[in-house]
């Protein structure tokens, strides 16, 4: 398992949930004090994170 690829993933998870709040946010979906705005976030990054170690678990070392 490379770190770096999972740290790398979950990072862009976070970003990629972030920008998805906010967007909500901005087209009136979600109001601005929902607590989604927060959990949102942290899913990606735990969910991009989880995902990169499942599947660089399968490769071989290089």
């Amino acid at each position: 398992m490379k770190p770096g690829k999972v740290i790398g993933t979950a990072a862009l998870g976070f970003f990629f949930l972030l920008f998805v709040a906010l967007d909500l946010v901005l087209f009136g979906i979600l109001p601005l004090n929902s607590v989604m705005i927060t959990i949102m976030p942290i899913v990606g990054l735990l969910v991009g994170g989880g995902l990169a170690a499942y599947g660089s678990k399968n490769q071989p070392a290089a």
